[in-house]
């Protein structure tokens, strides 16, 4: 029962990724989304790659072994009755709704903060955010979290947007997530000049941070704290409510290509904040939707060629994606997902270079592995056994 769980949390996340990469095939009727993880990590020096390798590689080795020793009776590719289907995503939601309870009593900002991700009511959820930040008002993750959940609130609560909002730029001020936000929340209220002004901010930031992967890390421990699971179901829970979390760059986009389209001072910042989130955005929606607010803000300002060379590129991302997706190995996501050191590990690779170079890496040295110890490829290929 609990490997079926595992497997569908592993289904669950992967649709929910599916859906978010899908709005960036479209952009121009994107709905919020998107995410962009930390790129405040110094780059790793050569020593310390190799030595992170070495680990990684002791690691995924002892991971493969017991993958083929244990009972993985389900495999990746068995095919389950849509009712069985259906029974493992109520169980599913069952176990997030009385995590939820037993994170709601808790006297902890970090499990209050968990319990308002999992919360659906918006005013039971902003009591909860409310709850965590006069436990913790200096936490920038909390607080990314509060204005986030917020803005998309605004109307349904009496949650304080512009008093979140001032502290999150007092805390976090030179991250461009967080004046992008400010941002897009001004424009929706019609504060086109506040809008433009906060914009600015966000274009000449000094890095680029969404808390995408410090988000699952949260969720994971708080399901360490509220669950008997054992760690594979917490990570691919964690990793499945996390994707669920991701910001709404659509909201980004949509800002800048309205009013680019109006003033070309618009532009001019739009198209620096997507070159910045292009460096230094480290999800593959972050990328996308930063390519697509430049190639709108190029189209602005008459710059039809290099508009049409990031348009090159955007197709260039789909096609990866594809290749990405027709590659998949769901085995992959079990290994990761198989203890605390390869999870942590991959989420930190995330974080240096990228979600789909981390995803290369770590598929690269599985590869390797098994064609050093032909007997580890039981694990990612059943029939092998």
């Amino acid at each position: 029962m609990r490997r079926a769980l595992i497997a569908v949390l592993l289904l669950l996340a992967g649709l929910s990724l599916a859906y978010f990469l899908a709005q960036t095939e479209s952009p121009d009727d994107a709905e919020p989304a998107g995410a962009a993880p930390s790129a405040s990590n110094p780059r790793p020096t050569a020593a310390t790659s190799s030595a992170a390798a070495e680990f990684l590689a002791a690691e995924l080795r002892s991971a493969l072994t017991a993958a083929c020793s244990a009972d993985f009776e389900e495999s990746a590719d068995s095919e389950w009755t849509q009712e069985e289907i259906q029974a493992q995503i109520g169980a599913y939601n069952e176990q997030k709704r009385i995590l939820k309870q037993r994170l709601a009593e808790s006297s902890s900002a970090e499990h209050l903060h968990v319990a308002a991700l999992l919360e659906e009511d918006p005013v039971s959820r902003f009591e909860l955010l409310d709850r965590a930040l006069s436990l913790s008002p200096s936490d920038p993750l909390l607080v990314w979290s509060a204005v986030r959940i917020c803005s998309e609130d605004v109307g349904a609560t009496a949650c304080p947007l512009r008093d979140w909002e001032r502290l999150l730029v007092a805390l976090d001020g030179q991250n461009s997530e967080s004046w992008v936000r400010v941002a897009a929340n001004r424009y929706a209220a019609k504060e086109a000049d506040a809008a433009l002004e906060a914009m600015r901010y966000a274009a000449t930031a000094a890095e680029s941070r969404a808390y995408w992967t410090e988000t699952v890390e949260l969720i994971e421990r708080g399901l360490a704290a509220g669950t008997d699971f054992g760690f594979p179901e917490r990570a691919g829970m964690a990793f499945g409510i996390g994707v669920a979390e991701l910001p709404r760059y659509g909201d980004y986009f949509n800002m800048c290509k309205e009013r680019s389209a109006e003033n070309t001072e618009w532009a001019y910042v739009c198209l620096a904040y997507g070159e910045l989130v292009e460096n230094q955005g480290k999800s593959d929606m972050a990328v996308s939707i930063a390519r697509s607010i430049q190639r709108v803000a190029l189209e602005s300002m008459g710059e039809a060629e290099k508009a049409a060379q990031v348009q090159q590129q955007l197709e260039a991302d789909r096609q990866a994606r594809m290749e990405s997706a027709n590659a998949y190995n769901p085995i992959v996501e079990r290994l990761l997902f198989s203890n605390p050191t390869l999870f942590s590990s991959y989420l930190a690779a995330i974080r240096s270079v990228g979600e789909q170079a981390a995803r290369r890496q770590i598929t690269a040295e599985i590869e390797r592995l098994t064609e050093q110890q032909p007997g580890l490829a039981c694990a990612i290929e059943p029939d092998v056994r």
